[in-house]
């Protein structure tokens, strides 16, 4: 048996390899130029632009998905949903309302039935599909969203 030996140094931390490092370097007017125009040096870095009419149906997307869930999912769906945005695990989430983690999981997941293929039915994230995807004022949002992040890519 071949003995495997590791070149590390386990005082230090394992973060410290993932440090940034400043490095100075000389550079042409012509190159500070160019980071100086109106985009600065953060839109030569990041080559998304800024888009106002975005950020705005991102916000009309959320507004119009929060809108399905109140009308459209059952209680315990809608309120396992909203802790689930929060951030909680599924497990906390458990926790926090007295029942078992597998039953949170068919809340947001749905059953399957693999006795007749692998059928899913019930479940918050297929109902919000469906329903998200019948929803017109949704579906004008993201068409609009795709139109505006095609044009920001050419």
């Amino acid at each position: 048996m071949a003995k495997i030996k590791i070149d590390r140094d386990f005082t230090k931390n394992r973060s410290d390899k993932y440090q940034h490092v400043l490095v100075e370097s000389s550079c042409s007017p012509d190159v500070l130029t160019e980071f100086s125009d109106s985009r600065g040096i953060t839109g030569m870095i990041n080559m998304s632009e800024y888009n106002e009419e975005l950020f705005d149906l991102r916000d009309k997307l959320r507004a119009a998905l929060w809108r399905i869930i109140d009308t459209s999912l059952t209680p315990r769906q809608r309120q396992v949903i909203r802790l689930y945005a929060k951030g909680l695990t599924q497990i906390e989430i458990a926790k926090r309302l007295n029942v078992n983690q597998s039953s949170i999981t068919k809340s947001i997941n749905g059953n399957c039935d693999y006795r007749n293929g692998k059928k899913i039915y019930g479940g918050a994230k297929k109902k919000l599909r469906r329903i998200a995807g019948e929803d017109l004022e949704v579906q004008d949002i993201l068409h609009r969203m795709a139109e505006i992040q095609n044009d920001m890519s050419f």
